[in-house]
């Protein structure tokens, strides 16, 4: 696997420098990259924030109960 990879490198290296133009898109030299990105989750800093976000909206909430009390 590695050997492939080193491999496909190095051929993608040799279109950069000698062609440009005709150098494959990422997911068509590497097809396995378009099915790994479909399976990752959603990133960690969106799950973060979203626990901020309820952790604000819950004091806020206790905010409001203290001072109707």
């Amino acid at each position: 696997m590695r050997a492939l990879l080193d491999h496909k490198q190095a051929e993608m290296m040799v279109f950069a420098l000698n062609d440009p133009s005709k150098m494959p898109s990422v997911e068509e030299a590497y097809p396995f990259i378009k099915t790994a990105t479909k399976s990752v989750a959603e990133p960690e800093w969106k799950r973060d924030q979203l626990l901020l976000m309820q952790q604000s909206q819950k004091i806020k909430t206790a905010r409001k109960l203290k001072k109707t009390t």
